[in-house]
Order: structure tokens, then C-alpha cells, then sequence
């Protein structure tokens, strides 16, 4: 069979399965395990398992976790509302002041931790109630959070 003819297999079980109503994890996930055992026989199943065993052992992945929980930590506790209190007094005279100190604060979380999505995490966890109890749009609010945590691994560090 040639790439052409899998590819149109692939996609148009995808958009059946789909449409059936499936899960898109289950969908994809499953489509990926049955065109690797046709295509490359049963022994390639063994790849799929090592590749992410490898993946998930990963020792990047050990600081996400970590993050996040200091993040929850900082919530619950009411240290990260103290801390936004302080950054919106200080940027006071600036327009957006909080805004621009949130992505400023989401790139450096995304760049110590790696991962551009830890960054995203933490800073909605903390961020996102502080500036939208200061009157910030959601649209603009979240708009932060997302664009620092992008931000994160162009960071050199990373």
C-alpha cells in the first residue's frame, strides 16, 4: 500500500470515528495503536510502550508537578493575592500595569520550570482571579497567562 491510500484510511476513519461520537483521545489513540499493529506488524506495539515509558521518565516532567503544587500552595494560602496587591500598587500609574506584570512573571515561571504549560498553569491558578478582581477583561486576563507561558521557552535557560 502506498502513503497515499493510509493516509486517506487513516483520516477518513478518524472523521467517522469522530462523528460517531467518540472521544478525540480515544479516536486518535486507538487509530494509532491499529494502523501500527496492520501496517508494521504486532512487534512494533513494543516501540509504543518503550517510547513512552521513555517519555514519561522523563526528568523535565518531574518539575511540573512541583510547580503547580507551589502554586496551589500560594493560592490557598492568599501569598500570591499579597503578591498581586503589591504588584498593582507598584505599577499603579501605568495602564495595564498588572497585565504586563503577569506575563512577565508567567515567561520567568515558564523558562525556571521548561515547559511552556507549567507557566500557563500556575499563573492561571494565580493570576487570573487577581486581575480579574481588579477589573480586567477575561479575554485580556487569559491573553496574558497564554501569551507569557509562550513566552517561556524562548527563554535561554530553557
Amino acid at each position: 500500500m502506498d502513503i497515499g491510500l493510509i493516509s486517506i484510511l487513516l483520516f477518513g476513519s478518524m472523521l467517522f470515528l469522530l462523528a460517531s461520537g467518540l472521544p478525540v483521545a480515544f479516536v486518535l489513540g486507538g487509530l494509532a495503536v491499529i494502523f501500527t499493529a496492520v501496517f508494521w506488524g504486532p512487534e512494533s506495539l513494543f516501540i509504543i510502550v518503550a517510547r513512552t515509558f521513555s517519555m514519561m521518565s522523563s526528568t523535565t516532567l518531574v518539575a511540573a508537578p512541583l510547580f503547580v503544587l507551589m502554586a496551589v500552595v500560594l493560592e490557598r494560602s492568599g501569598v500570591a493575592e499579597d503578591l498581586f496587591e503589591m504588584m498593582y500598587r507598584w505599577s499603579g500609574g501605568i495602564k495595564g500595569g498588572l497585565a504586563v506584570g503577569t506575563v512577565l512573571a508567567c515567561t520567568l515561571i515558564a523558562a525556571m520550570s521548561g515547559i511552556a504549560s507549567t507557566g500557563v498553569v500556575v499563573m492561571g491558578v494565580m493570576a487570573l482571579p487577581a486581575m480579574l478582581k481588579r477589573g480586567y477583561d477575561k479575554e485580556l486576563a487569559t491573553g496574558c497567562v497564554l501569551a507569557g507561558g509562550v513566552l517561556g521557552p524562548l527563554i535561554p535557560p530553557s
